[in-house]
């Protein structure tokens, strides 16, 4: 069972349309060498996992283009997990909420501004794996 520490938030209100592309993910850090993951102390707190991890920018990019997006500890205690689903633009010539959010991660990402460097230490590196364990 996911932690029961769980914050959600709804950034835009655009669900006249529906909301699609529901996806979760859980981001950990990890050991190169031997892929073990590294123990962490959030001290059951979403707020504090989500800081440890993220960028102030991708924290952003969350908050701004989320149409449903809920946060959670992961189960074992070492990493941050969130489910995310977009609305649909009430202006038809606009982004879709779900094409801002991954344009927004990939350029975050390529200027190594979406984990931050401060959770990865030597010898590790940031991992991202799907879930099929929705938090909503």
């Amino acid at each position: 069972m996911v932690n029961s520490f769980r914050k959600k938030i709804m950034a835009n209100s655009d669900t006249a349309y529906g909301v699609y592309n529901k996806i979760t993910k859980e981001y950990k850090i990890v050991n190169v060498n031997d892929s073990s993951v590294k123990s962490q102390s959030f001290s059951g707190n979403v707020e504090t996992a989500k800081s440890h991890f993220f960028t102030d920018d991708a924290l952003a990019c969350f908050n701004t283009n989320a149409t449903q997006l809920q946060w959670a500890i992961t189960d074992d205690g070492n990493g941050v997990k969130f489910t995310i689903a977009f609305g649909v633009p009430a202006d038809a010539s606009a982004t879709a909420w779900a094409d801002a959010w991954k344009n927004t991660k990939t350029n975050l990402q390529n200027a190594n501004n979406w984990v931050k460097d401060s959770a990865v230490g030597t010898n590790e590196k940031w991992q991202s794996t799907d879930s099929d364990s929705h938090l909503f």
